[in-house]
């Protein structure tokens, strides 16, 4: 093997290298989880120098994959319930979790709409927000949830990260374009940061399992191999809509799989079982495997197109 052909394995499939040191590194590197804030305000905020706002449209496409998703949420819930509540209610959770403010950044990598991830953001979170509580209280009628305060927590843990990098950076396209111009050279920095962010993530998604030992090893087996499952449904799932209703693939496979897991943990932490907010603690991993070796393959394909273009 060619030290070019490892440089390309390395390079390609960065991402799942990420998590591996994100597991050898889990002891130390956890402790930089308050920079993850930053690290994403700073990776969206580049890469909406990428956008304009009337690049944001909603479509038939975001109502059909709004539909499948509280369809396949409630459906996979109402379906194991009676075998296993907990897990019935974590699969629900990530399946009904809006889309990750994260899946613009991976979805512009791929070639893909990132105004699309955005129409997805806002339909998803607002969904989520307005949903979300009365569901909560029927399954914990005695925790006396309070509607309103129920819907502004929800909306504060999403609204500041996806409204102001927005804000900021449409606000300099408009204001100041020079400055916008300058920071669009410096989007490709995007992969870089996330690259980084993963070995956070992934350490800090470790230590949380370490955190709640109390699952028997059979169990935890049982809830990886039925995330992995959930996972793999939801990005076929949105693909295929995608190719049926003529929308890129990419667009809406990110726009129903890559889940907005941070807020999902949150919510099994704060309003449900604690136990239910490990089910997503797995989808952190499954959907970052299957990101990693989506982006190898679109660049293998971007570089087999490049080295053999088409004869005209």
């Amino acid at each position: 093997m060619s030290s070019m052909q490892i440089y390309r394995i390395f390079k390609d499939y960065a991402l799942l290298w990420s998590m591996v040191v994100g597991v050898f590194l889990s002891p130390w590197a956890y402790k930089l989880a308050f920079l993850l804030p930053y690290i994403m305000f700073v990776m969206l905020s580049l890469s909406y120098t990428r956008i304009a706002p009337s690049d944001v449209k909603m479509s038939k496409v975001h109502i059909a994959l709004f539909v499948t998703q509280w369809v396949l949420g409630v459906g996979i819930y109402f379906a194991l319930r009676s075998w296993d509540e907990i897990l019935a209610q974590g699969l629900a959770l990530i399946i009904l979790t809006p889309t990750a403010v994260s899946a613009s950044v991976i979805t512009a990598m791929m070639g893909g709409n990132m105004g699309f991830i955005i129409a997805s953001l806002i339909i998803g979170n607002v969904a989520m927000s307005l949903l979300a509580p009365p569901m909560l209280s029927s399954l914990y009628p005695d925790t006396g949830l309070s509607y309103l305060a129920t819907v502004l927590q929800i909306l504060s843990k999403v609204s500041l990260l996806l409204i102001m990098p927005i804000v900021l950076i449409w606000g300099l396209r408009f204001g100041l374009p020079k400055v916008h111009d300058r920071l669009a050279k410096y989007a490709g920095w995007t992969f870089y940061f996330w690259c980084f962010s993963l070995v956070i993530i992934t350490s800090n998604t470790i230590r949380f399992f370490k955190e709640h030992g109390e699952l028997t090893l059979q169990y935890g087996v049982v809830i990886a191999l039925s995330v992995f499952v959930v996972c793999l449904l939801t990005f076929v799932i949105g693909r295929s809509i995608g190719r049926r209703m003529g929308t890129l693939p990419v667009n809406s496979g990110q726009a129903l799989g890559q889940k907005n897991t941070v807020l999902a943990i949150w919510m099994g932490l704060t309003f449900m079982n604690p136990v239910v907010s490990v089910i997503p603690s797995f989808y952190v991993i499954w959907q970052n495997v299957v990101n990693a070796f989506q982006l190898a393959q679109y660049r293998r394909s971007v570089a087999d197109q490049t080295n053999n273009p088409p004869k005209l």
